[in-house]
């Protein structure tokens, strides 16, 4: 003969069991919601609102002069050609040829810091011709040398160049840093100018 109590265990280890089941089921239904966070839905996000900045005297403000050169979304969002001279807080300058200013915003839209370095990136004048930013202007205006752009970070300068005078502007190559486990140096980013 059966204790009564037996019963009673048996019954209330079957629901416990059940119970435990249930919950089993709820967490496995939600694990694969839990690993869809970030991939689902991006276009209904807002956009961030970025305070607007007046462009300087006699700069040109292009639209839709984006590219992409590995991690780094570059954007020009300002630009200047045949200025004579550069005048900074501690010295000024006159061009050897003309001054071209470029103002790029750069966005990592990586994981990793890309590294931006202002002498890699070259100006391309109509004649084919490629040049290097000019050191002395990018050291009077306190432009960056070199800039750690950290994950999903954006920052906005200016490259400066010296050009033949009469030389007009036809692109601006923009290089990002090779990402993590790269061999060779990305493609540049080809920006067509005016």
């Amino acid at each position: 003969m059966r204790h009564p109590d037996t019963r009673t265990r048996h019954r209330a280890g079957t629901r416990a069991g059940a119970a435990i089941a249930g919950a089993a089921l709820v967490l496995a239904a939600a694990l694969p919601l839990a690993g869809c966070s970030g991939s689902e839905g991006t276009a209904s996000l807002p956009d961030y609102k970025i305070p607007a900045e007046k462009a300087r005297e006699d700069e040109a403000v292009p639209e839709g002069k984006t590219g992409k050169s590995a991690d780094m979304r570059f954007t020009v969002v300002g630009f200047r050609e045949a200025m004579t001279d550069v005048m900074g807080t501690h010295a000024s300058m006159n061009a050897k040829g003309a001054f071209t200013r470029v103002r790029v915003l750069a966005v990592n839209t990586g994981r990793d810091i890309q590294v931006f370095d202002t002498w890699r990136q070259r100006l391309v004048t109509t004649d084919g011709r490629t040049h290097s930013p000019d050191v002395n202007a990018t050291m009077i205006k306190r432009q960056p040398e070199r800039l750690s752009v950290g994950a999903s970070m954006r920052v906005e300068f200016d490259l400066w160049f010296d050009v033949p005078r009469g030389a007009r502007t036809r692109a601006v190559r923009l290089y990002g840093s090779p990402p993590v486990g790269a061999t060779t140096d990305p493609a540049p980013a080809e920006i067509r100018l005016p």
